[in-house]
């Protein structure tokens, strides 16, 4: 394997922890080359208020605790896993160093260590010699609207997981991150920051190999075209590229990804060793350095304010892992019941919902199928964090997250989420790292398991019909749904429900999971349901609102007035006009109507039987001259309306509403004197509504036929005979023969 040795300084880190009337415990971590110089006992720390300008106290940091070295290797490699040697492999180590300092309020405090020296570096112009720089701000004293105002702050807190000088292996996909945790509940924000020689003092970046060929592989022949003309920044620190193309040539195209809410960082690394000016191989080109910023904003009246910063300054040194290949990407997953929201990316982001009893498995695996694996994450407090100091990352109230089968070929992780309504739009990141057990060198993959807390309202009320839309009257079913889970852990999820009385609700039944209602009008029924295995007292926190909307076709009342006129000669001669006038006041919601007449009495008064119903209008207002009445009896006038309920094709139809008024129309009898004297009354010989335009003959009294209707109408006035009697002989269509007689005077 590729040494790294150089310059003993590799990186380092400040952060601080507020203890209280202003006093903050100083803290530094130093990494550094193992085969170097022995590392120092005490660093000092620069502090100066407001600018680098400023004059500088000066404190020293006293090494606290033993010195820890790296564990890149496997347990059977030659020298150990965590060797640290001159003559062994390269290997990095840690030193952690402490004071205790009154910092008073004001604007910004640089905290500061400078050491000497940072190594030749690939990304880096002219990195050897350069001071070693470490940062850390604090803004104790903020303008709030205008009114300064004091303020505690510790500062967020890398992760010793999180391995400072990370070997990370040539041409493969890696991630590394440097997540921090923050104590006082403020918001992070990471970012890639340049490297610095001193406060303010940038250093700046080197070119990309010129446009260099990297062999990738001789059997058969294939080589990668570097790009040239490009410069190193803080957001493309490493050569990391993708490929396009195909062998013989393919060309490497930049591709190095940045997460600013995780701090992770996800690329591959595109060169290994390459040549220098004189043709030797530098094994400084596989050295990168990276700085990872993190800076904290408190929300106060709505505003966010920053309160401080820190910064990691560290390595990355790219390695030939030779056959080893890194652990893959885990991948979660979720039953569909549980309503999660699953994104595996390079990392992988979780949406659960509160009030919801949800169970994510996330699978780890490796290339390498013989290849056991260890994950580890941080649990409860990192222990980078000082005792006075507690930050849990996850709390029992949000999840549970469990490890099982760790150091088999396929551990999985479980993370039981169970989150109350306190933690609504709270973010929660679980680090994990995934160490393989290959030889010589240890593959790692870091990731990071983001998991997010929404709103969460799982509730609905299924109703015993599709899109309820009932007849007035109607029973409908509504049974109050939560969409989870049937159990929490071991135990059955518990609720109650809460129904708001509704129309054609019980009273006694607004507590029943089930209920049956009977609508008379469109009417919204809701319901509360409320998770009994959450928080009860003081009042219930995870309650779920759901609502159904039933519609209903109104119930329907049918009314009318009818008004009469005569239609003949005189008052008294048929026929008999009637006139319906619809006094209903459903017109819009009607659908359909129907006016119907049936003769239920004969002139004589006697019952009817079998007379047809007859329709003769399907109108809402039928209008005026509508039924003409030319027989004498009693007539049923009936008028039918009615709505349907639902959409096509699934209409129903509702029960009509009818209304029924009986007419009695006098029977008409055939005069049996008329007098066609000129004064307009009683003019003509008439006969019945119902014997007009039947054939008629009419005979004096000798029995000479002396005029002869094929279709009377009522027309004979006597014309040319004298008074007198005369007799007649009514023939109907059916040939049934009526005699009569009628007087004539003049």
């Amino acid at each position: 394997m590729q040494q790294a040795r150089a310059s003993h300084a590799q990186g380092g880190q400040l952060t601080y922890t507020a203890l209280g009337n202003n006093q903050y415990r100083i803290s530094c971590r130093f990494f550094r080359d193992c085969s170097g110089i022995a590392a120092p006992t005490t660093l000092s720390l620069s502090v100066k208020n407001g600018s680098c300008s400023a004059a500088a106290t000066t404190y020293t940091l006293n090494q606290v605790g033993a010195l820890e070295n790296g564990s890149p290797y496997c347990a059977s490699v030659p020298g150990g896993p965590t060797q640290c040697t001159s003559t062994g492999r390269t290997n990095f180590q840690t030193a952690k160093y402490e004071t205790t300092i009154t910092l008073p309020p004001a604007a910004e405090w640089i905290l500061s260590v400078s050491e000497s020296s940072r190594p030749a570096i690939g990304n880096l112009v002219s990195s050897s010699g350069e001071n070693m720089y470490y940062e850390a701000r604090l803004n104790n004293l903020l303008s709030v609207n205008g009114v300064n105002t004091t303020i505690q702050n510790s500062s967020p807190q890398y992760q010793d997981q999180d391995i400072p000088i990370p070997f990370v292996c040539w041409q493969q996909r890696t991630t590394i991150t440097f997540s921090a945790l923050e104590a006082d509940g403020d918001s992070l924000v990471y970012s890639l920051d340049r490297p610095l020689a001193g406060c303010n003092d940038t250093i700046a970046y080197n070119t990309f190999a010129s446009g260099g060929i990297q062999v990738i592989s001789t059997n058969p022949p294939c080589v990668l075209q570097l790009p040239s003309n490009g410069r190193y920044s803080p957001l493309f620190p490493i050569s990391s590229f993708t490929t396009t193309g195909v062998c013989p040539v393919k060309t490497a195209v930049p591709d190095f990804r940045f997460d600013a809410q995780l701090g992770s960082m996800t690329f591959t690394p595109g060169v290994y060793v390459q040549p220098n000016a004189a043709g030797n191989t530098d094994n400084y080109l596989n050295k990168y350095s990276l700085v990872g910023k993190v800076t904290e904003y408190r929300r106060i009246n709505g505003r966010y304010y920053k309160v401080g910063s820190v910064r990691r300054d560290f390595l990355v040194i790219v390695i030939d892992c030779g056959g080893n290949t890194t652990p893959a990407p885990p991948i979660a997953s979720g039953p569909p019941k549980t309503g999660v929201q699953i994104i595996n990316t390079d990392s992988t982001l979780i949406t659960a919902y509160t009030c919801n009893y949800s169970e994510v498995r996330i699978k780890f695996s490796d290339p390498n199928p013989g290849d056991l694996l260890t994950v580890t994450y941080p649990k409860d407090t990192d222990p980078v964090f000082a005792a006075e100091v507690k930050q849990t990352i996850l709390p029992i109230d949000v999840a549970r997250f469990t490890i099982v089968g760790n150091g088999t070929t396929t551990p999985y992780g479980i993370l039981k989420i169970q989150p109350d309504v306190l933690f609504t739009g709270k973010t929660f990141r679980i680090p994990v790292q995934i160490t393989d057990n290959a030889c010589p060198i240890k593959g790692v993959q870091n990731r990071i398991l983001v998991l997010k807390i929404a709103k969460g309202n799982f509730a609905k009320v299924v109703p015993s019909v599709n899109n309820p839309y009932v007849c007035a009257g109607t029973q409908v079913d509504l049974t109050a749904t939560p969409f989870r889970p049937d159990s929490v852990g071991l135990q059955l999820a518990q609720y109650d429900y809460r129904w708001k009385l509704g129309n054609g609700m019980a009273p006694a039944d607004t507590v029943k999971q089930t209920l049956k209602v009977t609508p008379t009008q469109t009417t919204r029924y809701y319901v509360r349901i409320i998770g009994k295995n959450f928080r009860l007292t003081p009042k219930p926190t995870c309650v779920d609102t759901a609502s159904v909307l039933v519609r209903v076709a109104p119930a329907l009342t049918a009314n009318f007035t009818v008004a009469v006129r005569n239609g003949g000669t005189s008052a008294s001669v048929p026929p008999r006009i009637y006139t319906f006038t619809n006094t209903s006041i459903s017109r819009v919601t009607t659908d359909s109507v129907r006016w119907t007449y049936q003769l239920v009495k004969d002139g004589d008064g006697n019952p009817v039987t079998g007379a047809p119903v007859v329709v003769f209008s399907r109108k809402f207002d039928p209008g005026a001259d509508v039924l003409t009445i030319r027989e004498g009896g009693t007539y049923k006038f009936t008028l039918s309306i009615n709505n349907t309920a639902g959409i096509a094709p699934n209409k129903t139809q509702c029960t009509a509403s009818t209304k029924s008024v009986e007419v009695v129309v006098p029977k008409l009898e055939i005069p049996n004197v008329f007098t066609p004297n000129g004064d307009g009354k009683n003019e003509t010989f008439v006969l019945t509504a119902g014997q007009e335009g039947n054939k008629v003959q009419i005979f004096n009294r000798w029995g000479r036929l002396i005029k002869e209707y094929a279709n009377y109408q009522n027309d004979w006035t006597g014309e040319e005979q004298p008074a007198g009697v005369y007799y007649y002989l009514l023939t109907d269509r059916a040939g049934k023969t009526t005699k009569g007689w009628v007087q004539l005077s003049r």
